[in-house]
């Protein structure tokens, strides 16, 4: 590990390694003001696989830079690509910097459950609870409880439609039967409109601020991405809502 400084516009805070479930816009403007004042703050953590300089602690620290207008800040680079830098922000904050949320807590175990690089071990199984709870520094009750939440939550989610709200906002309709299903059995479509294009619904009701989610091509990660964003009961309200709809339309 050495200390260098970076430009924040190399810094990237993209794939995955942000460990809360949101930033804390206050604790963002309290850093800022301290910068202002000529504060100084411990690096941030950023691993760097050669191509890439990923964040993996210090979000906070890294949103008051960009605040203040700082094009640069310091950081301590580890070796490492992306999938290290996740399994290191699956346990960052357990002993300094902004306490941890019963909710961040929750998300992080979920991120070694189902992130796409960030779920295996080094020979290719899935992790342990045991391992799961060690890294991410919470009892192996909470893991193993999450690992059946999202497990029950699988079968809910298949062969269903999901409505939603485009970033114009219209209502839209997902058919999500189709996610999962390898792409080399999908037929090559060149020109026009793709037969999945989502058709908007026109509707009266006025606009509500959606979270965006990307959803993976596999209904359980899918599933899972849902339940990271929006959270266990609201995930539950979800599923509640396309059984509904899905029994409507037989």
């Amino acid at each position: 590990m050495n200390t260098q400084t970076l430009p924040l516009k190399q810094i990237r805070i993209d794939g995955g390694t942000q460990p809360r479930v949101e930033i804390n816009e206050e604790v963002v403007a309290e850093y800022a003001e301290q910068l202002r004042q000529g504060a100084a703050f411990p690096p941030v953590t950023v691993f760097f696989d050669g191509a890439a300089w990923w964040l993996a602690d210090g979000f906070h620290r890294y949103h008051a830079h960009r605040r203040v207008g700082r094009e640069t800040m310091v950081a301590d680079l580890h070796d490492g690509g992306l999938r290290e830098a996740i399994l290191y922000s699956v346990g960052a904050n357990t002993e300094h910097g902004l306490r941890r949320t019963n909710e961040d807590k929750r998300k992080a175990v979920q991120t070694m459950l189902t992130h796409e690089i960030a779920s295996m071990d080094e020979n290719g199984n899935s992790w342990a609870n045991r391992d799961i709870a060690r890294r991410c520094c919470v009892d192996e009750k909470m893991v193993r409880r999450i690992r059946e939440i999202l497990t029950a939550a699988k079968p809910q989610l298949e062969n269903a439609k999901i409505s939603y709200t485009t970033k114009h906002g219209t209502k839209a309709t997902m058919n999500t039967a189709k996610i999962g299903r390898s792409q080399s059995k999908r037929k090559k479509q060149y020109g026009g409109i793709s037969p999945h294009a989502f058709k908007p619904v026109r509707t009266s009701e006025p606009y509500e601020p959606k979270a965006a989610i990307d959803l993976p091509y596999k209904p359980f990660y899918a599933a899972n991405a849902i339940i990271s964003v929006m959270g266990q009961e609201l995930a539950v309200e979800i599923a509640e809502q396309i059984l509904q709809i899905t029994k409507g339309s037989e």
